[in-house]
């Protein structure tokens, strides 16, 4: 490393925060101070004990392990012997059903085939991207291309069979919506939905908790680096050099404390930028990065999970889909429809079972009481189960992404009239200009292939510490020419 050390901050706890910090310490750049606006770091990881009796964690934010070839939290799990719990709880509980709102149960192949089709619809849909070919209608959506081809597909079959088929398409469409990150799969665009990377392998869950991978990053930072419920007001950055500022970067807490650092890398989340951006920075962002956050977007997904005295689902049920007319549905009518979003119960423990839905009316249950929530939930379970009387839960546990203002929604996609190009503008450090850039920006939204993963996240912090690391680094004279080349592939 050359002399003169920097000396950085890093606005967020998330992921990307503390790997990035992570990997600055072990490199040797010890003046890193992270600077969280909550009580607790982890962002939007958040694992939590439902029971003290029950092993496995729930989880109000991350689930899922995306993949596990070159997944660098697959790759932390499994070294710290993470997953070694998984399905320990399970136990022979493997039945998925498929059920109507009159708790009629679908057939398997119906299930299968629709399945199929979905499948085939969506690699449709990636390869506008992938093969750089142009869509059918101008600002074209997936959800507007996937009803269209297949409507098509089941013209053949009776009114009866095709509205069975449609039941099914439109629990995968919400299904579809939840894992974007969206209101509805008609904001997607259809351009670049092939952009995202699907890694190979399955997707796996954390046991211990995803919090556990952050735990292990957390290790190599002073306990002291990381200052909680330090909400940032004002960031000042290029700024003219003066006895208080000496040219560094000075971030402004709420509470009037003063920072200064030589490089600053932002991780908030898209949705507090898109609120907060305009007011943050001083001197302004540049006008083209505010125009792809305001681009890109950022919807709010969400989990009620329900702990009960005792088991509701039969002994073999893993989870139940809930197949919803939307037809019939009136979206204006939130109190009476919120929970037609609700598009599964998943069982994460013999006695508890976790809903996921998305969109406004994921906003909209935020706002309710958990007696509502709780209320709703069971309605839910007695329509679709064929069961009556089954008891209230003791625990109502639910997310509030999109009202906490630390947030702002769960994770980002790519709506219509935005690309991946505003990604990589956002990403983009500043000044622009400057070999030793002052503004980096880090988070999921900052990956042009892993947006919405928390692998993501975690690859856009060591990106920019590594930024950071390579300004400070002493190249011999033959690794000048190819060390663009290397950095581009290093986080591919």
């Amino acid at each position: 490393m050359r002399p003169g050390m920097p000396s950085v901050l890093i606005v967020g706890g998330g992921i990307a925060g503390i790997s990035a910090a992570d990997l600055l310490v072990r490199a040797g750049i010890h003046d890193v101070k992270i600077l969280e606006a909550t009580h607790r770091t982890g962002g939007r990881i958040w694992s939590i004990d439902v029971d003290d009796d029950i092993v496995v964690k729930a989880e109000l934010g991350a689930n899922y392990i995306h993949g596990i070839e070159h997944n660098p939290i697959f790759t932390i799990a499994n070294q710290n012997h993470l997953l070694e719990l998984r399905n320990a709880d399970k136990g022979l509980r493997h039945r998925v059903i498929y059920a109507t709102e009159e708790g009629e149960f679908v057939n398997k192949q119906i299930v299968q085939s629709v399945d199929w089709t979905y499948g085939m619809l969506m690699q449709e849909c990636e390869a506008f991207y992938q093969v750089d070919i142009p869509t059918p209608v101008e600002n074209d959506s997936v959800g507007a291309f996937m009803q269209r081809e297949f409507g098509k597909k089941v013209e053949k079959y009776s009114d009866e069979a095709r509205h069975m088929r449609q039941l099914v398409f439109d629990q995968r469409l919400s299904y579809e919506a939840t894992s974007s990150g969206c209101d509805s799969i008609n904001e997607v665009a259809l351009s670049d939905i092939g952009s995202y990377q699907e890694l190979p392998g399955i997707h796996y869950t954390i046991p211990p908790g995803f919090e556990a991978v952050l735990d292990i990053l957390k290790k190599s930072i002073p306990e002291e680096d990381i200052l909680l419920n330090h909400p940032v007001q004002k960031i000042y950055w290029n700024q003219a050099d003066s006895n208080d500022n000496h040219g560094q970067v000075c971030v402004m807490c709420e509470d009037g404390g003063k920072f200064y650092a030589d490089h600053v890398i932002v991780t908030t989340s898209l949705g507090c930028l898109k609120q907060n951006a305009k007011r943050l920075f001083s001197p302004s962002l540049p006008s083209s990065k505010l125009q792809s956050i305001d681009r890109l977007g950022i919807g709010t997904v969400g989990k009620v999970i329900l702990e009960f005295d005792e088991p509701i689902f039969d002994a073999d049920l893993r989870s139940i889909a809930l197949l919803w007319d939307m037809q019939l549905v009136d979206p204006s009518d939130m109190k009476h429809n919120w929970f037609k979003r609700i598009y599964s119960f998943e069982m994460v423990a013999d006695n508890v079972i976790v809903g996921w839905l998305s969109g406004k009316e994921c906003l909209y249950m935020e706002s309710l009481s958990e007696d509502q929530v709780a209320a709703d939930c069971v309605a839910i379970l007695e329509r679709f189960l064929k069961k009556k009387n089954i008891p209230k839960p003791k625990k109502v546990i639910r997310t509030s992404w999109g009202s906490n203002p630390y947030t702002r929604g769960a994770y980002s996609y790519i709506p219509v009239g935005a690309t991946t190009a505003d990604i990589e503008l956002l990403a983009e450090p500043l000044p622009v200009d400057s070999s030793r850039p002052q503004i980096m920006f880090a988070g999921e939204a900052t990956h042009s292939s892993f947006y919405s993963t928390t692998h993501g996240a975690l690859l856009t912090g060591q990106r920019e510490a590594q930024r950071i690391l390579d300004m400070y680094t002493e190249k011999a004279p033959h690794e000048e020419d190819s060390s663009e080349d290397e950095d581009e592939g290093l986080f591919m």
